[in-house]
């Protein structure tokens, strides 16, 4: 494990940093696996499955010095929670209870 710095998404080992892909910023801790006598494969993984989420490359020195910044690429919508309204798991529970046409299992109390 080791610890990204947050500025510039890098990591280091043996010396040597190592740019981490922008989807992964999001990680404090990433988990690496590579071989100390060959820094040329070095993988991050997935800490809880040990599954290889992708190669890590070196820093590149020259194009980093010339102060040109990639956009951070934005996080796909599909993985957004929903707007407004009730959570789709509730709301199918809800559908389900009233399908069957029994009382709802529990009533709250009413504000005097």
């Amino acid at each position: 494990m080791r610890t990204q710095c947050r500025s510039d998404g890098t990591l280091s080992l043996e010396g040597t940093r190592f740019e981490i892909p922008s989807r992964y910023r999001t990680l404090e801790r990433p988990t690496v696996r590579y071989a100390r006598w060959d820094l040329g494969r070095v993988d991050l993984v997935d800490a809880h499955t040990g599954a290889i989420l992708c190669p890590l490359y070196p820093l590149d020195k020259t194009a980093n010095a010339d102060g040109q910044r990639r956009r951070l690429a934005v996080p796909d919508a599909s993985m957004a929670p929903p707007a407004a309204g009730m959570a789709p798991l509730l709301r199918q529970l809800i559908d389900a209870q009233e399908a069957t046409g029994l009382p709802p299992a529990y009533l709250p109390k009413e504000s005097e």
